[in-house]
């Protein structure tokens, strides 16, 4: 009878302890792998754009005095050839009437130039050769002064068109500087006009990864509260690197049609620098010291946890190409600090 109780004090102490053992020993920690494939890529780069009219012009005032006309303003439309603003000509006015009087009175001085030197040419030798001389001189010099005069009338004209400015293309007021009867200067602004219809999208890319750009190369635009990207094409890489910023300015043409877009807006411009069919890809997160000593920790077949060094085409996005180190059909940790190598793990489902 002692002997069966014993027994069974030994064999529920032993259950105890396997219970014990079985809740304090160490479990293969549970994680989540990520198996390497070849597959089609796309390398992007992204940086923020900024939509800008195709067109854009500052309206200058060619000549001082005071707006007598002034008729837009901001976001109003006009086509090409619409007068946009008119200066007050009185004073140019005055001068081309000068200049007209100044003619008519020259044409009458070489008429009687003309009739002078007809008299004298019929009197022959009753005249002098010296006095024909001279009333033919008259003559030229009269035809002289006449074109003369005849071409300040003509300058005097021109000069009176430019007291009115008139768009050099179709577009929008943007901005309007000045108000109606207000004395202006040369070279004061009075609008500020874009062409709308084709925005274009400029972007500062760092020297380093512009040289990857060329013209023609694809891109995508997102624009505030629209749900697709728009297509683009990159028509302009600057050749020059603006030294205060280190950078290089793109420009792209969007393919899409786009309705209406603010001038200035600010957008999310994916630039689509290489596309590769087969390539192995994984997310930058599961790169231990990318900057330094890449490495990525694998996982076998027996849930063994094990360190690979690796190369990648070091590039500023979430996921990287992979050139060395890993085939297809590998597992790797998705988050390397997960298990260390040597490690046994298991694979979440």
């Amino acid at each position: 009878m002692k002997i069966r109780k014993l027994a069974i004090v030994i064999a529920v102490a032993l259950a105890l302890i396997m219970v014990v053992a079985a809740l304090l020993w160490p479990r293969p920690a549970t994680v989540e792998t990520l198996e390497t494939a070849r597959g089609p890529s796309v390398r992007m780069l992204a940086v923020n754009g900024t939509i800008r009219p195709r067109l854009s012009v500052e309206v200058q005032a060619p000549v001082p005095g005071t707006l007598t006309a002034l008729p837009f303003n901001v976001g109003d439309r006009v086509t090409a050839g619409t007068l946009l603003a008119r200066v007050d000509d009185a004073p140019q006015r005055a001068a081309i009437a000068e200049a007209e009087a100044a003619v008519a009175a020259q044409e009458a001085v070489l008429a009687q130039a003309r009739r002078d030197l007809a008299r004298y040419s019929a009197l022959g030798e009753f005249v002098t050769r010296q006095r024909r001389e001279e009333a033919r001189l008259a003559v030229d010099q009269g035809a002289l002064e006449l074109k003369r005069r005849r071409a300040t009338v003509v300058q005097s004209r021109e000069v009176q068109q430019r007291y009115e400015l008139r768009a050099p293309f179709a577009g929008v007021i943007l901005e309007r500087p000045v108000d109606p009867g207000q004395t202006i200067g040369v070279s004061t602004i009075l609008y500020r006009l874009a062409d709308l219809a084709a925005p274009e999208v400029t972007a500062k890319v760092d020297e380093i990864y512009a040289v990857e750009l060329r013209a023609g190369g694809e891109a995508l635009v997102s624009l505030p509260g629209r749900a697709q990207p728009l297509r683009a094409t990159i028509s302009h890489v600057e050749p020059r690197v603006d030294p205060a910023t280190g950078a290089r300015e793109v420009r792209l043409q969007i393919a899409d049609a786009l309705a209406a877009a603010p001038s200035g807006l600010t957008v999310s411009v994916n630039l689509v620098v290489a596309r590769e069919q087969a390539s192995i890809s994984i997310p930058r997160s599961a790169i231990l010291q990318a900057d330094s000593n890449p490495r990525v920790r694998t996982v076998d077949a027996e849930g063994v946890v094990a360190e690979r060094r690796v190369r990648f085409l070091d590039w500023p996005a979430a996921t990287v190409t992979v050139t060395e180190g890993l085939e297809p059909g590998m597992r790797i940790l998705a988050d390397p600090q997960a298990a260390a190598p040597g490690a046994r793990v298991r694979l979440r489902r």
